[in-house]
């Protein structure tokens, strides 16, 4: 049994509880072994003293005898993640045996094949469609829409020059050491 799987056994054990039902660690050990893992009592405390100390608000009750419980009462809501539902419709060109690097960074698209190539429409975020290409490199070909395409284009030759500029100079001379 490895111990990082007992303490979160332990967690959701504990979130069941609150103020007017806690649990004692004899019976949290119970409860552990009915799925299969031995615990004592005192791994229990420690491991609880473990989820106190990285911030979960588990407390003792005035009566020790009585055992713990959660207060959730004010456990903050983890942060919500921006979601771009912006998608482009582009359509990609690229060889077979570079389609699972494909597939894990643009996804699976409406596809055809032509010869050793695949021709896919694929919808993207726009929030991150560029540097998901630039990630791809010669793996994969933006072949529409043209505007998206003269765009792409036009940023690799930034990139490119950028790069050439700093050969040229000293600086990137000092870099290369």
């Amino acid at each position: 049994m490895q111990p990082k799987l007992k303490l979160l056994k332990i967690l959701d054990i504990l979130k069941e509880t609150d103020k007017t039902n806690p649990i004692t660690a004899p019976a949290i050990c119970s409860r552990l072994e009915k799925m299969g893992i031995k615990a004592e009592r005192k791994s229990v405390c420690r491991d609880i003293n473990t989820l106190i100390e990285y911030g979960y608000k588990i407390v003792l009750c005035h009566d020790n005898k009585l055992g713990y419980y959660m207060d959730s009462s004010d456990i903050p809501l983890p942060p919500a993640i921006p979601v771009s539902l912006d998608l482009i419709r582009i359509t990609v060109e690229f060889k077979k045996d570079d389609a699972e690097a494909v597939y894990a960074i643009l996804g699976q698209g409406e596809e055809k094949e032509d010869g050793e190539y695949i021709i896919s429409e694929i919808g993207v975020p726009s929030s991150n469609l560029f540097s998901n290409l630039f990630m791809l490199g010669t793996s994969v070909k933006l072949t529409a829409p043209s505007e998206l395409k003269e765009e792409f284009e036009k940023k690799l030759d930034e990139v490119a020059d950028f790069y050439k500029k700093r050969r040229a100079s000293e600086k990137m001379d000092f870099w290369l050491l």
